[in-house]
């Protein structure tokens, strides 16, 4: 059998299949193992470093998954106003109307060029566009529709703005810290690395006695090929 120089001496850990928290936990699992049988701290050179590693890795997946449930939080403060601002286009679609003299004048048909269909079926991609007009046909129209109407109707483009922006920020934020993270991660990985070596030297051609302290399968989905069974090289 040709020996697999990637297995042998690469980073195993760097594929894009092992995500970071099948990386931790297959870190956490080898810790464990280690401390099991490290009765004669035979395993300290290894371990410490480990935990070390493993602490700024766990602390970062905590962030990101904090910052995940505000960005699903802002999503929903965005897809609301939507909401809100379907059901207002539909309440003020009569009174409207009846402020411009009927549905089929040109003045009510700048406010609902395509009726109600067009506010009721809006999309995050055509807000903008809806909020633009809006704005401004309800300033060239305040006298006839009331102030109260007009000012509701132009505030809709700056509140938009500001809850997508938001939006925007916190996705921003989680793509910040999933980058950052690669550092405390990569630590992980060289000191797994490290360790597997580390057993490999103390327990030479013993492949039962070495696998017994890494369970490989931890570090891919459960329809994966693990490590262990990855095919030699050529």
């Amino acid at each position: 059998m040709k020996p697999n120089p990637r297995m042998l001496f690469g980073n195993i850990f760097d594929d894009v299949k092992i995500t970071p928290n099948y990386i931790a936990r297959f870190a956490d699992d080898t810790q464990a193992k280690l401390t099991e049988n490290n009765q004669n701290n035979e395993y300290d050179a290894v371990l410490k470093p480990l935990t070390e590693a493993i602490f700024p890795l766990r602390n970062e997946l905590g962030e990101v998954d904090t910052t995940l449930n505000v960005q699903v939080g802002k999503t929903s403060t965005v897809d609301g106003f939507i909401v809100v601002f379907k059901g207002y286009m539909n309440d003020k679609y009569i009174p409207i109307a009846a402020a411009l003299n009927g549905e089929k004048t040109p003045e009510f048909m700048e406010f609902y060029p395509k009726g109600k269909s067009e506010y009721t079926q809006v999309t995050k991609t055509q807000m903008p566009t809806l909020m633009g007009r809006l704005k401004v046909t309800a300033a060239k129209y305040e006298t006839q529709i009331g102030a109260k109407i007009s000012g509701e109707l132009q505030a809709f483009q700056s509140q938009w703005e500001d809850v997508r922006n938001k939006q925007l920020q916190e996705k921003a934020a989680v793509k910040t810290n999933r980058t950052d993270r690669s550092v405390a991660r990569r630590a992980v990985e060289l000191e797994l690395l490290k360790t597997i070596h580390f057993i490999g030297a103390k327990f030479p051609g013993d492949v039962a006695r070495c696998q017994s302290f890494f369970d490989f399968n931890l570090l891919f989905g459960a329809r994966h090929k693990s490590l262990e069974n990855a095919p030699p090289e050529g």
